[in-house]
């Protein structure tokens, strides 16, 4: 048989099948799949464990198939094996086979994989596993349905909140699947009372390295300049480092170019912003277009030079101080000239 995910929990009541494959190229989710079988295989008697990784050019023979030992208990085992590529070959998919042909009635078989292409997916390995057993495909989650997805897992963690903070978490982590799941693994510890206030959402996210970068760039396309300098000096003096705050600032730097783009070509702005991945959200918007009305395409092109010079210093090949580079970019992004001023002596890096 076949199915998603999110029926796997319902089809575990009904126990354990021969065979289980969890694939797909959403890794936290595959993972979390696997865990829920191997409960359950510890709940059936399964006291024996063991595993294989699959990688170059594995040995199927050593795989355990049978048990090796006769035991006077009446003991299980869970036979894990680990397929990051997908594909087990011509040898593992011959071995495979095998298996299902007469699967012993003490092992439970569970294959973590990676992503199956549609051709793999009709192999007779595969065909095989999901006659005798079940596939279950592991799909990432789309945008628009990560607020949903944040509140079964925020309930399912016995969180309170109002129906806003699933929206706010997926704004603040920016879609990012595995961030939204540590924020809410950082909720259940912060919440003393299980109420979760949006108050507590913005500090728990505040409180990252990642989230404070991209807090400095809403403070230049805010054209907050005399606040810059004081953002990138806590950031060093928290000894954060560069190449941190560097990714953020270089992610908020392309999108603002790509969307300058499409606005030269005449494209229209709400358009492009829902078209951005992940969008540019309501309460950004405003921001966001008055930062774009401050520069053409071909500055904006420029900034990404200036960007490149951050990162060769940050990296040691160009002898100037990358922290004081940044706060240059910042500055000229936020709208301030910095022509003809010496520029590190000035900023007192």
């Amino acid at each position: 048989m076949r199915f998603n995910a999110d029926q796997l929990t319902g089809q575990l009541t009904k126990g354990l099948l021969p065979v289980y494959l969890v694939f797909g190229d959403e890794a936290m989710l595959v993972e979390e799949s696997s865990s829920l079988i191997r409960k359950k295989a510890r709940e059936e008697g399964a006291t024996e464990r063991q595993v294989w990784h699959v990688e170059g050019r594995f040995d199927w023979s050593q795989v355990q198939w049978q048990e090796q030992t006769m035991s006077l208990f009446d003991s299980k085992r869970l036979l894990e094996i680990r397929l990051p590529s997908g594909s087990p070959g011509k040898e593992g998919g011959e071995a495979l086979r095998r298996f299902v042909e007469n699967p012993p009635v003490d092992t439970t078989l569970l294959i973590i994989s990676g992503k199956i292409d549609k051709r793999s997916q009709k192999s007779k390995w595969f065909l095989e596993l999901e006659r005798v057993g079940a596939a279950i495909s592991v799909w990432p989650i789309e945008l628009s349905k990560l607020p949903g997805w944040i509140t079964q897992r925020m309930q399912n963690c016995g969180l309170q909140f109002n129906p806003a903070i699933p929206a706010l978490i997926t704004e603040r982590v920016e879609g990012n699947l595995y961030a939204a799941a540590q924020e809410i693994e950082k909720l259940v510890l912060l919440c003393t009372d299980s109420e979760v206030s949006e108050e507590l959402v913005l500090a728990s996210v505040a409180d990252n390295a990642r989230f404070q970068a991209f807090g400095l760039m809403e403070t230049v396309f805010m054209g907050q300049a005399a606040k810059i300098p004081r953002v990138i000096l806590s950031l060093k003096s928290e000894g954060i480092e560069i190449l941190s705050v560097f990714s953020a600032v270089s992610w908020s730097l392309h999108r603002m170019v790509d969307m300058s783009i499409q606005l030269e070509q005449g494209a229209n702005i709400e358009q492009v912003f829902s078209a951005q991945k992940p969008p540019v959200w309501p309460k950004s918007k405003s921001m966001i277009g008055g930062s774009l009305a401050k520069h053409n395409a071909r500055q904006w092109k420029q900034f990404l030079c200036q960007m490149s010079e951050v990162d060769q210093a940050a990296k040691g090949s160009l002898q100037q101080c990358p922290w004081a580079l940044l706060e240059i970019l910042c500055l000229n992004v936020a709208g301030v000239s910095l022509h003809g001023q010496n520029k590190e002596f000035r900023l007192g890096y």
